[in-house]
């Protein structure tokens, strides 16, 4: 029996202590409030990857993820719900992409943001299914993706892969009569084959190249980010993390040899964050097992940090006694009803297995097996 990957350091009681692991905890209690939430749901998978002739290992990333992200600051006031994990079954990632794409509907429909943690790029297509199936597309003319990648998923191959998902959402999206836009940020010239470049004009792709996204571009690159973000009426917002440079993220199937800073990533990432559109985050493609010291899990909990205070209008840690105080009351409630007082326990329902779960106010915020 394994441990969940929700837990991290306490440093003491009450809201000023937050992490997010706390939260995750608080919100394994329903009260009503989920649409003012963030939902989180796990795609096990590296078939994608596999079948693309990548390295496997990106189906343990999930886990990584939330064990880097628990640790975090959280210096919001809505609460975190984990809702589990979809695994593919052997080879069958057609059928798991519909599974996840079902649970995935549920959460948007259930919350304000939901994110949604791979495994392989592959991930992003059964994100798709879950947000066309959740009825947020009904009634829009324009939406698109955001991604920041080093690939251009526009490969044409006879079976879906890690490589094919922006193809694929294109078709559908034809099919379904809505203009879909697909925005790619960190493109290398040198990992994407002509094929790939020629498909994405075929598609309407925009794209900026890794070369174009030096710190000292930046000001260039943000304007042309929302010119393209002005007429989005949805945002699905996607981050592969081999799109970050090898020395930031060795973690993944393929590490880039250039790549695009983390600073520059998480302030374009950001700004998109704020339109207030993302109704889908994905972060994709972290192989623990090639993680040197968990650089790569870290630097995906950290754009999740960022992405998600934007989303949510979190405040700076150091904000002002008067912007905090209510955040901080607010944070303190969800934290009474969903978690321990001081020097007690609680059982909640774990989401993963329906087990119970009983957590010390005082110590790592250990639970029982995911």
């Amino acid at each position: 029996m394994s441990t969940t990957p929700w837990q991290g350091r306490d440093d003491g009681p009450g809201a000023i202590h937050t992490r997010w692991h706390h939260m995750v905890y608080a919100g394994q209690k329903e009260t009503g409030e989920e649409a003012q939430s963030l939902a989180v749901l796990g795609f096990d998978s590296h078939e994608g990857t596999i079948r693309s002739q990548g390295r496997p290992g990106a189906a343990e990333g999930p886990h990584r993820l939330r064990h880097a992200l628990a640790q975090l600051a959280f210096h919001g006031a809505n609460v975190v719900h984990d809702r589990g994990d979809i695994e593919v079954d052997g080879h069958h990632l057609e059928e798991a992409q519909a599974e996840a794409g079902r649970r995935i509907a549920e959460a948007v429909r259930d919350h304000r943001m939901t994110l949604v943690l791979g495994g392989g790029h592959e991930t992003s297509y059964a994100g798709y299914l879950g947000l066309a199936a959740s009825g947020r597309l009904d009634g829009v003319r324009t939406w698109g993706v955001v991604s920041f990648d080093t690939h251009l998923g526009t490969a044409q191959e006879p079976q879906a892969t890690a490589t094919t998902v922006f193809d694929q959402i294109a078709r559908a999206e034809r099919k379904a009569g809505r203009e879909f836009r697909y925005v790619a940020l960190g493109i290398s010239e040198t990992d994407n084959t002509r094929a790939r470049f020629e498909n994405a004009g075929r598609i309407g792709a925009r794209y900026l190249k890794d070369t174009q996204l030096r710190e000292a571009e930046l000001p260039e690159a943000e304007a042309w980010l929302e010119e393209r973000l002005a007429d989005l009426e949805v945002i699905y917002l996607s981050v592969d993390l081999d799109v970050l440079p090898g020395e930031t993220a060795p973690g993944v199937s393929a590490p880039a040899t250039l790549g695009v800073p983390l600073f520059v990533v998480e302030r374009l990432a950001r700004r998109v964050a704020r339109t207030g559109k993302v109704a889908v985050l994905d972060v994709v493609g972290l192989v623990p097992r090639l993680d040197l010291d968990e650089r790569t899990a870290r630097a995906g909990a950290r754009l999740i940090h960022w992405i998600t205070a934007d989303g949510f209008e979190r405040p700076a840690a150091d904000a002002s006694s008067e912007t905090a105080r209510p955040l901080l009351a607010e944070r303190q409630r969800h934290l009474d009803s969903g978690t321990a007082g001081p020097g007690g326990t609680t059982a909640t329902t774990q989401p993963v297995t329906g087990q119970p779960v009983t957590q010390a106010a005082q110590g790592t915020g250990t639970a029982a097996a995911r």
